[in-house]
């Protein structure tokens, strides 16, 4: 059974990441460079953004889950402090792929000198929209999830 977590999170990184990768190579080629130096820029894109994405996969899921389950408790919005090695990749995750993209919002409050706490608050209607266009019922992969204790 395919994971709906890894095929969003797969879904996000191929139309949407990947190809602003793809473009920005495009947009800022010189005219004298090879066209075969531009096509392997582009291939490293892909390997990268998909070596990546394997990487913060764990952090991506777990992240939409706290902010499915915060909504539970009439919260818009988690906190994630980057002192933590696991909410620092959670709040890297959902700033990557859900930030990026406007999936979600967040915004940050020093905390001490170089460390921060990072809210983010999900824009759950845009999500849920481009999960149903990649083939993916979100709403109930999260309730789901939420509903498996240590999802």
């Amino acid at each position: 059974m395919a994971d709906p977590f890894s095929d969003l999170l797969e879904f996000i990184v191929r139309e949407y990441a990947i190809t602003d990768g793809q473009k920005d190579i495009d947009l800022n080629a010189s005219v004298d460079e090879p066209a075969a130096v531009i096509e392997a820029d582009k291939r490293a894109v892909v390997a990268d953004a998909s070596d990546r994405a394997r990487e913060l996969f764990p952090a991506f899921r777990t992240g939409l889950l706290l902010a499915f389950e915060a909504q539970g408790t009439g919260r818009s919005e988690i906190r994630l402090d980057d002192r933590d090695p696991e909410q620092d990749a959670i709040a890297d995750a959902l700033i990557s792929y859900l930030v990026r993209f406007d999936f979600a919002e967040s915004r940050s409050e020093e905390t001490e000198p170089g460390h921060y706490n990072y809210f983010i608050s999900v824009n759950w209607d845009p999500l849920y929209q481009v999960a149903e266009s990649a083939g993916i019922d979100l709403p109930a992969a999260l309730a789901r999830a939420a509903s498996i204790p240590g999802g």
